[in-house]
């Protein structure tokens, strides 16, 4: 009977190709849009978050049926402390200048820093931190900028070497294998030295290094979560919860733009298509929906931290988070993760997508504090992440991540997947 039931949605959803046009040019139009030069990467950066914010309750404003569900509108505003990089951030070897954002990034918590320094390589043989953190603890190293290899510090110390943040040392470069990626745009906090990212191309022999760095503590930053819902035809006192950041990393610098075309425009404009579609009278609810568009994903998940806190609908009567984040991609491939809560809920999900054969491939991680359902997951609210996997991820957190590198072919299967899904609740 099931199969029956699902099979019939899917004949439903194919036939209604007026929606079908409709929903994927708004979709890419909200992605063009949120990913330009306008927005200066959705970040502190401009005023590029405020104005993606802005943007983001007009598009609500448009849409029937679509209430305000904050108190004095859309936003829910929160505070948090941030350190950025907005004006220089320039570094050259032996008077050869890198590329910013290309061969080098500066990880978001370094302060500033301008001078020469000598350079320092360490030996393959002294990376284990037993021999590498005594040879720097001496000071010999001081008035350098220390060259390691990033993945062998990543194999004995894990993505945050923090010991070596607080060794005495002018700064710390670690090469990487392939250009770097912007690993955060912002830092709530600050360490005592620049830690640089470099790509494979860095000099292996050079003698110096000059930077010129300039850092910027901002005490504290307005964001806003934008929230919008659809009050419930017969059961309004439950509900679900479409969430989708749209902070991205802003700029590496002056000139550095991070446009976060499929991080995270793609998920926002999903979530759009689907307040549109569930604006119809048609398609009204019987439970509440709310549309959560959240800040500051990028810094540590504080805007989905803050609504969770904060919630504007209880939790215990949540029903179901779906965290929408890096959508646009190519492969027939979902990657998805839940807590224990929400596993009977991911079971059926992966039953319907297997009946309705949408994605060939579904892959399930285990829970972790990499999106936006993790401060819901936490909560033991059923939340799912959602990913679509792909070419596109290639560019993830590089100035490559653009309207030219998103893909729009699996924006249908998701839709229908979600909506089948949500139609069994």
């Amino acid at each position: 009977m099931k199969r029956i039931f699902f099979t019939l949605t899917a004949i439903l959803l194919l036939s209604s190709t007026g929606l079908k046009a409709q929903n994927i040019e708004y979709y890419k139009d909200i992605i063009r849009e949120l990913s330009s030069k306008k927005y200066e990467g959705r970040s502190d950066y401009g005023g590029g978050d405020l104005k993606a914010a802005r943007f983001i309750a007009g598009e609500y404003k448009k849409i029937d049926a679509l209430q305000p569900s904050m108190p004095k509108g859309y936003f829910q505003p929160f505070t948090y402390p941030v350190n950025v990089f907005h004006k220089k951030m320039e570094m050259a070897v032996d008077g050869m200048a890198l590329d910013p954002g290309h061969d080098f990034i500066a990880r978001e918590f370094s302060p500033s820093l301008k001078g020469t320094f000598p350079l320092v390589y360490i030996k393959k043989e002294d990376h284990h931190p037993d021999r590498l953190l005594p040879m720097l603890a001496t000071g010999a190293y001081k008035n350098s900028f220390v060259v390691v290899d990033y993945d062998l510090i990543y194999e004995y110390m894990g993505i945050a070497p923090e010991p070596l943040y607080h060794t005495p040392i002018a700064g710390l470069i670690m090469v990487q294998k392939k250009n770097p990626s912007f690993f955060k745009s912002r830092s709530a906090t600050k360490q005592p030295i620049p830690v640089v990212w470099a790509s494979p191309h860095f000099p292996q022999n050079a003698k110096e290094v000059t930077v010129r760095f300039q850092a910027k503590w901002i005490k504290k930053h307005t964001a806003n979560n934008v929230v919008a819902h659809i009050p419930g035809t017969t059961r309004a006192d439950s509900c679900i919860v479409f969430v989708a950041h749209y902070d991205h990393l802003g700029h590496f610098g002056k000139d550095v733009f991070y446009p976060g075309a499929n991080d995270n425009a793609s998920g926002v404009a999903f979530m759009l298509t689907l307040a549109e579609y569930y604006a119809k009278p048609e398609n009204r609810p019987d439970l509440t929906y709310f549309f959560l568009a959240v800040a500051a994903e990028e810094n540590n998940l504080l805007g989905s931290t803050f609504y969770a806190e904060n919630p504007v609908f209880p939790l215990d009567r949540t029903l179901q988070v779906f965290s929408i984040d890096m959508v646009a991609d190519n492969y027939s491939k979902l990657f998805l993760e839940t807590g224990p809560e929400g596993q009977k809920n991911l079971d059926r999900f992966v039953q319907i997508n297997d009946n309705l054969q949408l994605f060939d491939t579904l892959v399930q991680d285990p829970l972790s504090n990499d999106s936006d359902h993790y401060p819901f997951a936490v909560r033991k609210v059923p939340a799912l992440y959602i990913m679509v996997d792909g070419d596109a991820w290639s560019v993830y957190h590089t100035p490559l991540d653009d309207f030219d590198h998103i893909y729009t072919n699996r924006y249908l299967p998701l839709f229908q997947l979600i909506t089948a899904f949500v139609d069994t609740f």
